[in-house]
């Protein structure tokens, strides 16, 4: 005998992290002395199927005895999968469990020792986001400062940079910092829509979510999305295999002392966080009705009245999640800018020899048919005069500071240490014999490197990053954020039974 879509309940159990189906996750359906009256576990997709019985709430448990259970409204449960968050520990994947007594599949590995109970389980760890943030010193010396013959009139060119950068390295520290993200908890937002259904109807109904960009490979966390409007990515996408900082405006300083400067960065990176959570909740949601010819996509929501008797009335809020952010105490080591002049990396030869590079760091991702097209040979490596640009060599000429950082970050190390061994620093040793072979940001046309140790610095920073480094700055208090989630929460309120509503009526009347 087979079981029907409409014998079953769905569910999806995901993770709570990553969002992704999680696999041996046991699920099992309490009554309500709490025992036990069937055990189920995901699949590989984290489906789990669960027959459906005449009841107004459906007690589950997911994971563990140690994990608390939760109740469902059976009103809310429409035909499709619905998620359910999987637990922060979890067991080891078993082969499939249907009803209670079934045994575990063969292949199944030796059991795993229980987790500790939940007075003994410590509190759930929170999340970190790195920063940092760049500070060049200022030259007091003129005869060491860079020429400035180019400007005609004090006016600068801002859209056509310098080929040619200056020629005198500059010193400078790096201040890294951390925001440290503690959960207190989620909330029910604004109610976005709400829609009243007889028994057996149902609906189709469409999410309108424009605070999230959407990709082929996957979805990045809300707090992943925060830090990117925080701060910015020197290497776009490639950030995420190389670096977890992200990069805060730079800063020049022309008098010793790093104190201030790590004081007015928590300051900054405190506002602007403050600010991008509120732009972030600022940003279009909604929920409209759906066409029935709409094709049943992730934005699309199904709600259906399974009772017999009673109108349900389904709300539509929107999911936060409340955060208390604390700054921790900034740390500065030194660094050194190296000038770079711009080479000409807009051309076939370059792009086939960096292809990997291109495709992880690409700006214009609409481009990606041209640089496979590129780099599969398609493309002859020289055209005739007279045969118009290719749209992807422009592309890479008008952004040539941003592709040569990239190809000089996260290009061959081999090939980086050669091109700084021909290089001497202020005092004339080779560069490589102070520096590290490690891109960590870029200043202009300038990449950043960090010294091997704070006695190359001059006399009056030398002493001041001593000063710091021996008494940070102490950072105490913390701020309250709230952020949205994906997607929106669904809860259904049934009414009376329509029978008891008629008979109340006609008494009244």
């Amino acid at each position: 005998m087979t079981t029907g879509a409409n014998d079953v309940w769905l569910f999806r159990i995901v993770n709570q992290d990553t969002g992704r189906p999680a696999q041996g996750v046991p699920v099992t359906v309490l009554d309500r002395a709490g025992n036990a009256e069937g055990h189920w576990v995901s699949d590989a997709d984290g489906t789990v199927a669960i027959p459906r019985r005449e009841t107004p709430r459906l007690r589950i448990r997911v994971g563990l005895r140690s994990e608390d259970p939760i109740e469902l409204a059976t009103a809310t449960l429409g035909e499709g999968p619905t998620p359910l968050a999987a637990p922060t520990q979890l067991p080891p994947t078993i082969g499939s469990i249907g009803h209670s007594g079934e045994r575990p599949a063969r292949e199944a590995p030796a059991a795993q020792p229980p987790p500790p109970r939940a007075a003994e389980q410590p509190e759930a760890p929170g999340h970190v986001l790195y920063f940092q943030r760049l500070v060049m010193f200022a030259e007091r010396s003129s005869a060491t400062r860079p020429s400035t013959a180019g400007a005609r009139d004090g006016a600068l060119d801002f859209f056509s940079p310098a080929t040619d950068g200056p020629s005198a390295m500059r010193y400078g520290v790096l201040i890294e910092l951390e925001e440290y993200w503690q959960s207190l908890g989620v909330l029910w937002g604004e109610l976005l829509y709400s829609v009243t259904l007889t028994p057996g109807d149902e609906a189709k109904l469409a999410v309108l979510d424009g605070r999230w960009r959407r990709e082929a490979e996957g979805r990045e966390r809300p707090l992943q999305i925060l830090a990117r409007m925080v701060g910015t990515s020197m290497l776009g996408d490639l950030i995420t295999a190389l670096r977890p900082e992200l990069q805060l405006d730079p800063l020049t300083v022309a008098e010793p002392g790093l104190e201030a400067v790590a004081a007015e960065t928590v300051q900054m990176i405190r506002d602007r966080t403050e600010r991008m959570s509120h732009a972030l909740r600022r940003r279009p949601l909604g929920v409209v009705d759906a066409p029935a010819d709409t094709p049943a996509t992730g934005a699309i929501r199904h709600v259906r009245n399974t009772t017999r008797d009673r109108l349900v009335t389904f709300h539509f809020f929107e999911p936060l999640e409340r955060f208390k952010v604390m700054v921790r105490s900034p740390r500065a080591r030194p660094v050194l800018f190296v000038p770079f002049r711009l080479p000409n990396v807009a051309t076939p030869d370059v792009v086939r020899r960096f292809g990997y590079l291109f495709r992880r760091t690409l700006l214009d991702r609409g481009l990606l048919p041209d640089l496979e097209r590129l780099l599969s040979g398609d493309q002859p490596s020289t055209a005739p005069s007279s045969a118009p640009p290719s749209r992807l060599l422009e592309h890479i000429e008008a952004n040539l500071l941003y592709y040569s950082t990239a190809i000089i970050s996260a290009g061959d190390p081999a090939a980086r240490h050669v091109a700084l061994s021909k290089l001497r620093e202020p005092a004339g040793r080779p560069l490589t014999d102070v520096v590290e072979n490690t891109v960590i940001g870029r200043v202009g046309n300038a990449i950043a490197l960090p010294l091997r140790s704070a006695g190359e610095l001059p006399a009056p920073w030398r002493d001041a990053l001593a000063a710091y480094q021996a008494r940070p700055l102490r950072v105490s208090d913390g701020f309250v954020v709230t952020i949205p989630h994906p997607g929106v929460w669904v809860s259904g309120q049934a009414h009376e039974p329509m029978q008891q509503q008629a008979d109340s009526h006609e008494a009244a009347g």
